[in-house]
């Protein structure tokens, strides 16, 4: 008896832990957000980053295909929220936003602007998912040698972002599917080549000329097809390229 009352007293005293430090947690979110969350005007973000791709940002021939609003939290600092855009190009994924001010920093500061660039190739992984603690909906970028990043709808933007989204995984897929065509093609004129080629003797063909049409000699067709000598007739089909292993 005394065995089982000291189990149910840890059991209990484990519960009331567990619970008090779930609260404390929560409490502790809470009251940053309350007090230390902080955001760039959106508005003013969105046009410092469009201004940052226009001025010499956007390689020779590259061109934005769909754009997004979204929002960024960094987890070194979750409670200051980055303002941007994400920006779908034929050769890249970029984001732009502005961190917002420092209570230290004068209010004449210029806007911190922070950026992050993918390569838009296959091997760019874009998946939707719900970011910060579930609150919104949002979308992981990783690229291997990149570091990954998270990118969150701002309210109507989600629509925007589901658009970017699948233009891009739609532009992945054709780029694989062609590429499979390509191997497959390939693939094709390889086993082409190593078969062998005949051809059959028209009127006006010789042993000679039938050799330089095929860029080889008669000593090889003749080899080839074991012949007694040079004379061929109308009909007779003559192998002038044996097969590759």
């Amino acid at each position: 008896m005394k065995e089982s009352e000291r189990l149910y007293r840890s059991f209990r005293f484990l519960k009331k832990a567990v619970i008090g430090l779930a609260v404390v947690l929560l409490g502790i979110l809470a009251f940053g957000y309350l007090f230390f969350m902080r955001h760039v005007d959106a508005p003013k973000a969105w046009a410092a980053a469009n201004r940052e791709l226009q001025g010499g940002m956007l390689h020779f021939g590259e061109k934005v295909e769909r754009r997004a609003k979204v929002f960024v939290r960094r987890p070194s600092d979750y409670y200051r929220s980055v303002n941007g855009m994400l920006y779908a190009t034929n050769d890249r994924l970029i984001f732009i936003g502005v961190a917002p001010e420092s209570k230290l920093e004068n209010e004449d500061s210029p806007p911190v602007i922070v950026s992050q660039e993918f390569p838009n190739d296959t091997l760019l992984d874009m998946r939707g998912r719900r970011l910060y603690l579930l609150t919104a909906h949002g979308v992981r970028v990783s690229h291997p040698g990149v570091a990954s990043g998270e990118f969150a709808a701002l309210g109507s933007q989600v629509p925007a972002l589901d658009s970017l989204v699948d233009y891009v995984n739609s532009i992945h897929a054709k780029q694989r599917r062609d590429a499979a065509a390509e191997r497959d093609l390939r693939a094709r004129v390889a086993t082409l080549i190593k078969m062998p080629i005949y051809y059959t003797v028209k009127r006006g063909d010789a042993l000679f000329s039938i050799a330089r049409k095929f860029d080889t000699t008669p000593e090889k067709l003749q080899e080839w097809n074991q012949l007694q000598g040079t004379r061929v007739i109308i009909g007779q089909k003559l192998l002038v390229k044996p097969a590759k292993k």
